[in-house]
């Protein structure tokens, strides 16, 4: 069986997604949390949020207990780690096995977004500001993030599927600011232990967005993106353990970068690529520019991609 949980600031797709999701998953079983405290008026007070997570555990609880489902679909807003957390542990142990998709957009999507659903009478004022607020959370949340622009929530829901299957790597990963520990400790057994760089941190580590992914719980690969001139941004330092090379892993990684790129308004991207590397970016979509040169006594050379 499995539980899949789709979330993400309001706009962001997550309901839609959940229906078509469940068309593609037959017999499953879909359950909003929205749905578990929809109270009128409104009023969410520290009683309330305990009843809403304890409703999601109770219910959540029943369908996987039922044996009458493959897979269970929940979809909620779930812009902290925490809740997430505390709803797995309200659920019974074992038995199944457990998806976070977090599905983001950008800003010009997002506005268009809630413009639409407010002009339906589905939104409220200032739903606008609660939703980017919220936003801003999921990037340090250790989930498989989805970027939902220009995707219809039929096309996103057949990427999860072909995940849950399988067929694309599940890659949970966290988005930072800052360069934490595993990532820095990927960095120094790729390329200073293993290809004997000696020159690996630098303060382009201060201005870059951090990205390490996980792959059964343990650090597979990380990689940073830097903002370059006009709306180009700047990939660089993608490490993949050794252990996970060849499985997809490390397109996974360059997709999710983009999808970052993206976030940010990003229309291109650009990398230094290892020259025995350039055969991988070709495949993810990257054409050489100029002639080869030498980092640290490494041929290398510049590659370049559209959004």
């Amino acid at each position: 069986m499995d539980l899949i949980f789709i979330n993400g600031t309001m706009g962001a797709g997550k309901t839609a997604t959940a229906r078509a999701l469940q068309k593609l998953l037959p017999p499953c079983v879909r359950a909003d949390g929205d749905d578990l405290w929809n109270m009128y008026p409104f009023a969410p007070g520290e009683g309330a949020k305990e009843l809403v997570l304890a409703n999601c555990g109770q219910v959540l609880g029943n369908f996987l207990r039922s044996g009458l489902f493959g897979s269970v679909v929940f979809s909620w807003v779930m812009h902290e780690e925490s809740i997430v957390q505390d709803i797995l542990a309200r659920l019974p142990a074992g038995g199944y096995r457990f998806f976070l998709f977090t599905l983001e957009c950008g800003e010009e999507t997002l506005r268009a977004r809630l413009q639409a659903d407010r002009a339906a009478g589905l939104r409220s004022g200032g739903v606008w500001e609660r939703s980017a607020e919220r936003a801003a959370h999921y990037g340090a949340m250790l989930s498989h993030k989805l970027n939902t622009d220009k995707q219809t929530p039929e096309e996103t829901a057949a990427r999860i599927l072909r995940i849950v299957r399988g067929q694309e790597p599940y890659l949970p990963f966290r988005r930072t600011r800052a360069l934490g520990a595993d990532g820095r400790a990927l960095r120094e057994e790729v390329f200073m232990a293993e290809q004997g760089f000696a020159e690996e941190f630098d303060a382009k580590d201060g201005e870059a967005l951090h990205f390490v992914f996980y792959k059964d719980g343990v650090p597979a690969a990380c990689c940073r993106l830097l903002r370059g001139e006009d709306g180009a941004f700047v990939l660089g330092r993608l490490a993949v353990k050794k252990p996970f090379r060849g499985g997809g892993v490390g397109a996974a990684a360059v997709r999710a970068a983009e999808d970052g790129a993206r976030l940010c308004g990003g229309r291109a991207m650009s990398l230094s690529a290892q020259v025995r590397a350039r055969p991988f970016y070709e495949r993810c979509g990257y054409a050489a520019e100029g002639r080869p040169y030498k980092d640290e006594g490494v041929p290398h050379i510049r590659m370049h991609k559209a959004l």
